[in-house]
């Protein structure tokens, strides 16, 4: 069995994985936690309020549900601007076999640490912190084959 994909990666994808991340953590829980709590502090001291204190108040109550999902889609457009463009996975029974720029690499199952299944991507992870992505755009429906595929490769 061979699958061959070209990695079609947009910045709106690496943003949502950004976002996922932050908010399946304890960093998420405080995020919503202290806007919750911003929101109730404006409500209570908006009449007491000087004009700079209700500019702070409102900053604060759009730090993370505006600022910092905008923060994030700007870091996820500078971080794909660094990225490598046309790489093309191939993963076949051998491994991973990885084209870009007229450079290859072969990567055997064992180099392979998991492989993560996402609602709209999966991610193949070759060490703790590198990985290569495709998204549903790419995998069209072989996703659920493909990962199976993975999933069988990679625990053999």
């Amino acid at each position: 069995m061979e699958y061959k994909y070209i990695c079609d990666i947009k910045a709106s994808d690496l943003w949502k994985m950004a976002m996922l991340r932050t908010y399946k953590s304890v960093v998420g829980i405080v995020n919503i936690v202290f806007t919750v709590a911003l929101f109730l502090l404006t409500i209570r001291f908006w009449g007491a309020s000087s004009g700079i204190i209700k500019s702070f108040l409102v900053l604060g109550c759009i730090l993370f549900p505006v600022i910092q999902p905008l923060a994030t889609y700007g870091m996820s457009v500078k971080q794909l601007e660094a990225l490598t463009k046309d790489i093309e996975l191939t993963f076949n029974d051998k491994g991973l076999h990885v084209e870009t720029g007229g450079q290859t690499q072969n990567i055997k199952w064992k180099n392979i640490s998991n492989a993560i299944k996402r609602k709209n991507m999966i991610i193949i992870m070759s060490d703790d912190r590198h990985g290569y992505m495709l998204t549903d755009r790419v995998l069209g429906k072989e996703k659920d084959a493909f990962y199976d595929f993975l999933c069988s490769k990679i625990t053999a």
